[in-house]
């Protein structure tokens, strides 16, 4: 992967034609989609606001213009580099800025909060909404497949999943903007500051007002019903994206700094193949505002 970031910091350019192509290719290949925003945000993280706005334009026109080449369609690629660069660059230049990958992954995960409660506020029935697009897109592919699923069955499984989707989609974004600024910022440090990447990832914190804000809502989730029951719900899940990624860098330090790769190496295969483990990696990292687990665990 460090190939690709020598070949962005050739020049703008260079960049451009990464993003660009990698985005386009992300329509089949989704995860490129990671790959095309660290690039824009490398550039920024590198070069500052200017040039990583300059990129950001020129690699929109460019993904367009080579959408409408390839596909036949200007807009379509156009409109979704739009979407994928422009919070990348504003999370980027906050990075840059402060230095603090804590309050990066906060302030991008504030922003997938004002999503979702916006789209609460704004749809009186986002289970409908959502329920609706579900049965028009999974119902064929059901029949399609041959599968006989009671209709009363089916009902309830897209209900269940209708109603959390919203905030699995925010928090789908918050995870995939993370991820490109710590690949880009991954990047940065394997070309101008060797290691400085493992350090920064393995000291990293979130902040008190974010724990009390999660701590809230988690009151929240067992006081009310309804509506606001699932508004609160959905939040808590775009909410729990930081503290896994706290999480993991929290267990990430205990194991290397008590020579335990075997553990390290088994948290990770977890991480890709039981969701599940999601779960409690969040609390440790939740956790930490009070117990400070590297200060207990970490050997010096």
């Amino acid at each position: 992967m460090r190939f690709l970031g020598e070949i962005i910091m050739r020049g703008r350019m260079a960049a451009i034609a990464v993003a660009a192509t990698t985005l386009l290719l992300s329509l089949i290949l989704p995860p490129l989609s990671l790959v095309a925003a660290a690039a824009v945000a490398l550039v920024t993280l590198r070069m500052g606001f200017r040039e990583g706005l300059n990129t950001l334009v020129a690699s929109t026109l460019a993904a367009g213009l080579l959408g409408a080449t390839v596909l036949g369609n200007f807009m379509l690629p156009a409109m979704y580099g739009l979407m994928l660069w422009l919070p990348t660059w504003g999370i980027a230049l906050v990075l840059r800025q402060s230095r603090d990958l804590g309050l990066t992954l906060e302030v991008a995960t504030i922003a997938g909060v004002i999503g979702t409660l916006l789209f609460f506020v704004l749809h009186p029935d986002p289970t409908a909404f959502w329920y609706q697009r579900l049965e028009l897109v999974l119902k064929p592919l059901w029949e399609n497949a041959g599968m006989a699923m009671d209709p009363a069955k089916m009902e309830a499984q897209l209900t269940l999943i209708a109603r959390y989707l919203t905030g699995v989609m925010a928090a789908g974004m918050v995870s995939s903007l993370a991820l490109s600024i710590l690949l880009a910022r991954w990047w940065q440090s394997q070309l101008f500051n060797p290691g400085g990447f493992r350090e920064e990832f393995l000291r990293l914190k979130l902040h008190r007002p974010l724990v009390y804000i999660t701590v809230a809502f988690v009151v929240l989730a067992f006081l009310v019903q309804g509506k606001f029951s699932d508004t609160v719900n959905n939040t808590l899940i775009v909410l729990a994206i930081p503290y896994v990624v706290a999480g993991t860098a929290i267990l990430h330090a205990i194991f290397v700094s008590r020579g335990q790769r075997a553990l390290l190496i088994g948290m990770y295969v977890l991480m890709f193949f039981i969701p599940h483990i999601f779960l409690p990696i969040a609390v440790v990292g939740l956790a930490d505002a009070w117990v400070d687990w590297r200060a207990r665990f970490v050997l010096a």
